[in-house]
């Protein structure tokens, strides 16, 4: 990615032309550097060195291998002495990570893992737990070799990572995936760990604790990791979020408070690059104050390092979203290396950077650790400097396949032996400080000396009577209030969603604010008017709130049970109207990982939520709109909000209070209406007819006791928000309609079968043919077409009739062709999709009319929630079972190397997205995600299991066994793993062993 700038042009392009040519050419291999260099400025470090074999990913919480250990060394200088700190600990078994020095630069709190044989003591006891712990080394007396070592965490089950100081004394925030609350209330009343969103690892959490290492409370509630925490120069806590929801896949810079409330993104939601890593601010006295520096990266293949980036997050939310009209148009982030650093996946021809450290001493140098690019040629590692156009171009040629790859005797694959260097971005100079040695990486460097302590932010205020039901509110002000990328604004919506005499769903003005970036915004004062015919176009009419139902620990069968899907299991909490301003207010559950989407007049999602949010017990929080601009005034404020239409009803505009939404008055005069409902029910208590007004519509939508009981569900009724394919959409397809049952003409699987037998997934087959478009065909060859992905020829397939694709952020039941069909309206689906399913013939009878309102209401809620088979994973029938004797011991003696050799190199690794857009791959056809880490692998290969007693027939086996595997490769004459070959018998005997007639 190229240097893109704004406030940051200035600041870089005062380096001279000579330097900047310089590049990072003249680095090195990690190993070098000269014996004499010493920096000018040097202070003393401390750094992890660690074996250069761990598979390091975004995704990975907590990675390990044996030889870890903390070092420090006396000066930022390759001659200056170098300690093992931690040795007496590791005995070189363990493993280090994640250093962080006090604001007095005299003590280091570090995470430190190292197994239960080690002989190594602690206050009179074992010091290694055989898990990852918060250790803190004290520097006060003893200096840089004598120094004492506390204990922080101790636990024996869980693993407690990236820890920082919180100031004035007030203890630590770190990463752990014990999950203290969460654990506790899951869905449904449930408790068990939780694991990543690619079913993978228990997820990491944020976690603060006293200085004495008690009273440890979990602050975020994330699906999956929240990495990286430290303090901010205003006391507040930056960190890096894994974004995972649906094809959402990606790492961004959030904030929050120390108490876990007023957690927000803060810059990388929607820019360019997957994975912003180890953000920090820059020095906020120096040249940089108000940037923030940060790594980025792909989710994998990169071993953690990427380009280095200044973040001007003072100025811009996003990339090009300056705050106001005043601070330029274009920047936000920019590489501030000469040489562009490759922020993705494949050759870095100058390098990768990880793990920066600014400098808060007035010359705004940060340090890093920095690999140079080296690759192997007929084995014998070499620098990139050595290749040939021709060659380089080989390496990032991403249409070869794996074969090719292999056969090729030029390899990106040296190990990442990165080392710690000293960077001026002002002089763009590069000096090596500590170089590892053979088979060791040096990362996380930080410096040993005192910085301004941050501001001690306070506790927030909460709301008692809330905390105590562990509930929360939020209110929004206006769902109108919306940002340049429109998420909640015209671009979402059809023509067929503009009401009889609507020309526009949103009428728009120009903004009142002179320093709103906006050019139109939503005519809030019409929009809200009854005497106004905005009034009653205005699409938005329900909220409805879901929350995660998240993936357990420890069990098989997962990914058959969740379907065809990129998004999670999830349950509906309620629905709660949005008022005519766009306002709504509600209570919701705290500590719980929310999702709420605005829904029309039928139920149908206008977006699909594509992050988690959370609020604290008590916590009241306000925001200003939908995917609104996260800086400035709400458009619902001022006189905007003030300003009472008189043809509101008087009862309701003479209660109303300066500021108050229609939300904020609506629900202060009736309370209960702050409750989520199980229906859409919505009447108009505004409009005064008599003053020229005119009301909106009553709507309600019930699954049972409808005005008209023809609208009623007949089949099962879904409980608790829960709904599950089997249980209750195939009922409506096999529902007895007479001549117009859907099964009696959709029972050809050539073209639509919606018959409730077995497919060979082990799932329905009218599930399958919904979830997974056909094949796209050559007209040429009558072959089906295939494409290149990470090396592997893959089948293009055709648009589904059920769309679980988000794309930029659309309501999933809007995007599918089936809602449209059932609707009998061009909503928003694709014009693949109406090729590949066009309208019911004419002699056909009227699918709109075929379902009433609640079955439509369920077919629509089960499209918006992702097509999940099971969002209830413990449902009877379901596959998921605990995995009692298939133990992770006996996975990595057994299994993982077999998956090691065949499986993980290629095409089972993370894949995301970048940019406004969110565009990515479906990786629902490849759920089974390999990074190396025992503990994920282990998980996720729990997932492709679902009959212990007949090995052959789970996904584990089945798939690769199978030619060709993956659907789609061409060439292929034997299986990756045939059968009865030793890798295959190996995995067979695993599953066996945890056969239980």
């Amino acid at each position: 990615m190229k240097n893109q700038l704004g406030r940051q042009q200035a600041l870089l392009l005062g380096c001279s032309a000579a330097l900047l040519g310089l590049g990072l050419t003249a680095c090195g291999s990690g190993g070098g550097g000269s014996d004499t260099v010493t920096v000018q400025g040097d202070v003393p470090i401390a750094y992890v060195k660690r074996a250069n074999t761990i598979r390091m990913n975004p995704t990975n919480g907590a990675p390990t291998a044996p030889g870890g250990d903390l070092m420090i060394r006396e000066k930022s200088s390759p001659s200056a002495p170098e300690h093992n700190i931690t040795t007496q600990f590791t005995q070189g078994q363990g493993d280090a990570s994640d250093p962080e020095v006090s604001y007095d630069g005299k003590k280091i709190v570090f995470a430190m893992r190292c197994p239960t044989t080690n002989t190594a003591q602690i206050d009179g006891g074992p010091a290694c737990t055989g898990r990852w712990n918060i250790w803190e080394y004290d520097m006060t007396t003893g200096g840089y070799t004598g120094g004492s070592f506390r204990r922080l965490t101790s636990s024996t089950q869980d693993d407690d990572v990236d820890p920082a100081y919180l100031p004035a004394d007030r203890g630590f925030v770190f990463s752990s995936n014990r999950q203290t609350k969460s654990k506790t209330t899951q869905a449904l009343n449930q408790t068990y760990y939780a694991l990543d969103e690619y079913e993978r690892e228990r997820v990491f959490n944020l976690h603060t604790m006293t200085a004495n290492g008690v009273n440890i409370q979990q602050i975020s509630f994330n699906q999956s990791h929240d990495r990286n925490p430290v303090v901010r120069p205003n006391g507040d806590i930056l960190f890096s979020r894994w974004e995972h929801v649906g094809d959402r896949n990606r790492f961004a810079i959030f904030r929050t408070k120390p108490d876990g409330t007023d957690m927000f993104v803060l810059y990388g939601a929607h820019s360019p690059g997957n994975s912003f890593l180890h953000p920090r601010d820059m020095d906020p006295a120096g040249a940089y104050n108000g940037f923030l520096t940060s790594s980025l990266m792909s989710l994998s293949g990169t071993d953690e390092g990427g380009s280095l980036m200044l973040v001007d997050a003072a100025n811009y939310s996003e990339y090009n979203t300056p705050t106001n009209r005043n601070v330029q148009a274009l920047g936000g982030q920019a590489q501030i290396t000469a040489q562009s650093l490759n922020d993705g996946r494949g050759l870095s021809r100058y390098g990768r950077v990880t793990s920066p450290f600014p400098l808060w001493d007035g010359t705004d140098r940060v340090l890093v650790g920095y690999r140079p690019c080296e690759v192997t040629r007929d084995g014998d590692v070499v620098s990139c400097a050595t290749l040939s156009s021709a060659e380089i171009a080989r390496l990032n040629d991403e249409e070869r396949t794996e074969a090719e790859i292999a056969a090729d005797p030029l390899q990106d694959n040296v190990p990442p032996s990165y080392a710690i260097y000293m960077y001026d971005p002002a002089k763009q100079t590069w000096l090596n400080v500590a170089a590892p040695p053979s088979g060791f990486m040096y990362t996380d460097p930080v410096a040993l000396q005192a910085r301004s302590e941050p501001n001690a932010a306070d506790p927030t205020n909460v709301d008692p009577t809330l905390a105590a039901q562990n509930l929360a509110l939020i209110e929004v002000r206006s769902v109108y209030d919306t940002d340049g990328l429109d998420r909640m604004g015209t671009s979402m919506l059809a023509a067929a969603d503009l009401p009889s005499g609507c020309t526009t769903a949103i009428e728009k003005t120009a903004p009142t604010d002179p320093l709103d970036t906006r050019n139109l915004v939503a005519d809030l004062l019409r929009i809200k008017d009854p005497a106004d015919p905005a009034y009653n176009c205005a699409p938005a009419r329900f909220v409805r709130a879901v929350r995660a139902v998240a993936p357990q620990a420890n069990m098989m069968g997962m990914r058959e049970a969740i379907g065809e899907t990129d998004f999670e299991p999830q349950q509906i909490l309620g629905y709660a109207p949005v008022e005519p301003d766009g306002s709504f207010k509600l209570q919701v559950p705290a500590d719980t990982p929310l999702a709420l989407a605005i829904v029309d007049a039928k139920g149908r999602g206008i977006q699909t939520h594509l992050n988690w949010i959370q609020v604290r017990p008590g916590e009241r929080r306000t925001c200003d709109g939908c995917h609104s601009p996260r800086r400035g005034a709400a458009l619902n404020s001022g006189s905007i909000v003030n300003t009472l239409a008189t043809a509101l009803l008087p009862s309701m505009s003479g209660a109303h209070q300066s500021g108050e939404t229609m939300a904020s008055l609506r629900t202060r005069l009736d309370p209960t209406a702050l409750s989520l409902g199980a229906d859409m029910v919505y009447t108009d208590v505004w409009a005064d007819t008599s003053r020229g007004g005119v009301a909106r519509a009553p709507i309600t939508v019930r699954y049972t006791g409808n005005t008209n009981p023809a609208d009623d569900l007949a089949t099962a009724v879904p409980v608790n928000g829960i709904i599950n394919y089997a249980e209750h959409i195939q009922p409506l397809w096999t529902r007895n309609r007479g001549g117009n049952t859907c099964t009696g003409c959709h029972n050809d699987p050539a073209k639509l079968s919606l018959q409730g037998t077995t497919s060979g997934t082990g799932r329905l087959l009218s599930y399958d043919e919904l979830l997974i478009g056909d094949p796209v065909i050559d007209a040429g060859t009558g072959l089906p077409v295939t494409r290149i992905e990470d090396g592997v020829p893959v089948i293009v397939r055709g648009a589904a009739v059920v769309e679980t694709m988000s794309g930029n952020a659309g309501g999933l039941a809007r995007m599918s062709r089936l809602t449209e069909i059932l609707f009998g309206e061009e909503l928003m689906a694709g014009a693949a999709a109406r090729t590949a399913h066009p309208n019911p013939p004419g002699t056909a009878p009227n699918h709109a009319t075929l379902l009433n309102a609640a079955e439509r209401r369920l077919v629509t809620e089960w499209m918006d929630l992702g097509g999940q088979y099971f969002n209830d994973l413990t449902s009877s029938p379901s596959v998921v079972n605990v995995a009692a004797a298939l133990t992770q011991a006996s996975f990595e003696a057994q299994v993982q190397p077999v998956l090691r050799a065949s499986c993980s190199a290629g095409c089972h690794q993370p894949g995301g997205n970048a940019g406004a857009s969110q565009t990515t791959p479906s990786y629902a056809r490849n759920r089974f995600i390999l990074t190396g880490d025992p503990g994920g692998d282990y998980n996720v290969t729990l997932t492709m299991i679902s009959d212990t007693c007949n090995a052959a027939a789970n996904y584990l086996l089945s798939r690769p066994s199978t030619v060709p595997h993956p659907a789609g490769a061409t060439g292929q004459s034997a299986a990756v793993l045939p059968v009865g070959s030793a890798g295959y018998t190996a995995i067979a005997n695993w599953i066996t062993s945890g056969c239980t007639p």
